[in-house]
């Protein structure tokens, strides 16, 4: 089955797109499966913001689950839709966190890090001051805590997102980079039973030949390593980006090894081949 496990709607603060018409689309393009991951960010610095920056606020609500079912009924047995979110993890919001996924029945989460030193590393004031050597260090190190979070969460999202807006020459996070420290992360994963996330959404990684983040090198560690739970996110915030570049993603991995997708489905974690 075709499956997209990260993908945002109006009901983030940079979404798009309606639940009904990224669901839809999904549906058209043959997928079985989407899963709603809005954003969680609750620890995010909108204070420190450059001025033309969106301010990140948290939109799910009840009208987010009624838009969710709305769109069940509207496409019937067409997509299994699922209603999840995406946290950014931040170790001073814990607790907050820990309160808000307990408001509403996620059937999803995942687990990202999008702020270090107290910034997005999207702003160019994240980097001031940073080597690569440095900033993506402690970017894993961040990744590194967030496994440890007390919290719920089902999936590692988008590792290697530093290379997205990263303004070195190298962008792409490959596990050469940081052998001992990507295998701290990846056998913690495993040990964990967490599934990782393949994002299609490379950013300034893409031009370099990067498929997916994590890249393909630490995916191929993950497998080494026993590492067999995997899915695909497209990490769409516009239909046109739904299930973006699946096939690359799903041959890749093929190679690799991986042969099922581990999907969430009314609470339990369900197998299905890689399309």
């Amino acid at each position: 089955m075709k499956a997209d496990c990260h993908n945002h709607s109006i009901f983030s603060p940079d979404g798009a797109q309606t639940i009904e018409q990224a669901a839809e689309r999904a549906a058209e393009l043959g997928f079985g499966y989407i899963a709603f991951t809005e954003h969680m960010d609750l620890g995010f610095p909108n204070e420190s913001r450059p001025a033309d920056e969106l301010i990140f606020d948290y939109k799910i609500d009840k009208r987010y689950f009624e838009a969710i079912n709305a769109a069940r009924v509207r496409l019937g047995n067409k997509i299994h839709i699922c209603g999840g979110v995406e946290v950014g993890f931040t170790p001073k919001d814990v607790n907050e966190i820990c309160e808000k996924l307990a408001e509403y029945p996620f059937e999803y989460i995942i687990n990202s890090v999008h702020i270090c030193h107290g910034l997005d590393c999207y702003w160019k004031s994240y980097w001031e001051g940073y080597d690569r050597k440095r900033a993506y260090g402690e970017y894993l190190r961040c990744v590194r805590d967030s496994l440890d979070a007390p919290y719920r969460y089902d999936a590692v999202g988008h590792l290697g997102y530093i290379g997205r807006p990263s303004p070195f020459e190298k962008k792409t996070l490959v596990y050469e980079d940081f052998p001992e420290l990507i295998d701290d992360i990846l056998k913690t994963i495993i040990s964990k039973d967490k599934i990782l996330e393949a994002n299609s959404s490379t950013g300034k990684c893409a031009p370099e030949g990067t498929v997916s983040l994590p890249d393909m090198s630490i995916f191929e560690r993950y497998y080494e390593l026993g590492g067999r739970k995997v899915n695909f996110g497209s990490d769409s915030h516009r239909t046109e980006k739904t299930g973006y570049n699946y096939e690359r993603v799903a041959e890749n991995l093929r190679r690799i090894g991986f042969t099922h997708w581990t999907v969430k489905i009314n609470g339990k974690e369900i197998k299905e081949a890689i399309d």
